[in-house]
């Protein structure tokens, strides 16, 4: 059975009349896939920081969330390095030591993003 253009629009119509909306008339994305999407692009900024490793790839690839800074090398300036990058991506205010001290993981960053755009 072929849908006309018409019909098919009606229903995906009818179907984002049920999503929720914003005042600024933006529809949410779920909280998971908002987290995917900050773990994918933290991911990506610490492999620009390392230089494409093919080590660090592959210790990402095998950890995605529970990849450790310091199992990746990062030092102290890597860190600031990446902190410095993370609060130009995602426009975050300025992170104390302490605070960013207690990021020790890929999943700890998403989950610290996440929070501060909520």
């Amino acid at each position: 059975m072929k849908l006309s253009i018409i019909t098919a629009l009606a229903c995906v119509a009818s179907a984002a009349a049920f999503l929720p909306v914003l005042p600024n008339r933006m529809i949410p994305r779920s909280s998971i896939a908002l987290k995917a999407t900050i773990s994918d692009t933290v991911r990506s900024i610490i492999l620009k920081n390392t230089g494409d490793d093919p080590k660090v790839s592959e210790y990402l690839s095998s950890n995605p969330d529970t990849a450790e800074f310091t199992e990746l090398g990062f030092d102290s300036l890597d860190m600031v390095e990446f902190s410095i990058t993370l609060q130009k991506e995602f426009d975050l205010p300025d992170l104390s030591e302490e605070e960013f001290a207690t990021l020790k993981t890929v999943g700890d960053v998403a989950k610290f993003i996440e929070k501060s755009k909520q």
